[in-house]
Order: structure tokens, then C-alpha cells, then sequence
């Protein structure tokens, strides 16, 4: 099974993204850690929140600008 982390970035108000960014390399343990989901059940997609954006921008070196953009991390698995 090859699972695949992907930040996707909204415009405030847009339904379509902006960009998005692959973090698969970043450790998949610590990602689903500060999103709360059990490292076995972290297939979905996740709003990042203020209280996960610091720790996800430590973990993935993006600046993340919550004010004018939506992320989402989208987990997938194939």
C-alpha cells in the first residue's frame, strides 16, 4: 500500500486550490500525532487548524499564512 500527505491551499472563500505541497516524506507518525488520529486509521482529509499549524509548520518547513488561505491534509492510500 503506498500512502501519499498532500497540504492543499485555498484561497479564503474558493472552492478551488491554489497549490499544494507533498509532504509524504515527512514522518507519518508525528503527522497523524497533531492531527489526533491513530497512526493505523489517518486516511482522510484534515482542515489544519490554528492549533495544528505550528506544529505542522515544524514539521514540514511551510509558512502557513491562515489568515488569507484554507489547508487541508489530504491522506491517501493506494
Amino acid at each position: 500500500m503506498i500512502v501519499r500527505y498532500v497540504i492543499e491551499r485555498y484561497r479564503k472563500g474558493e472552492d478551488r486550490p491554489e497549490g499544494e505541497t507533498d509532504v509524504t516524506a515527512v514522518d507519518s507518525r508525528a503527522l497523524a500525532e497533531i492531527f489526533g488520529c491513530p497512526h493505523d486509521r489517518f486516511v482522510d482529509v484534515y482542515a489544519v487548524e490554528p492549533r495544528h499549524a505550528g506544529g505542522l509548520a515544524a514539521l514540514t518547513g511551510l509558512g502557513l499564512d491562515l489568515n488569507a488561505f484554507d489547508y487541508f491534509l489530504s491522506v491517501t492510500a493506494d
